[in-house]
């Protein structure tokens, strides 16, 4: 027999970081990240969306 806390469904935090290096034609503002990521119902999604191009030298 099951016990009753069997049925309980955990949530899981993460944090992601990512380093986009593209053309000056993609906005990160018109992503729908909720979309993209699947996230319903009771999942919580926090984009903070940071322009660093003036933190890195463009010479390669």
């Amino acid at each position: 027999m099951p016990s009753p806390n069997s049925q309980i469904v955990s949530k899981k935090r993460y944090q992601i970081t990512l380093d986009f290096d593209v053309y000056e034609d993609f906005n990160p503002y018109e992503i729908q990240w909720n979309k993209l990521f699947q996230i319903e119902g009771q999942e919580n999604l926090d984009v903070e969306i940071r322009d660093i191009t003036d933190l890195f030298d463009d010479t390669w």
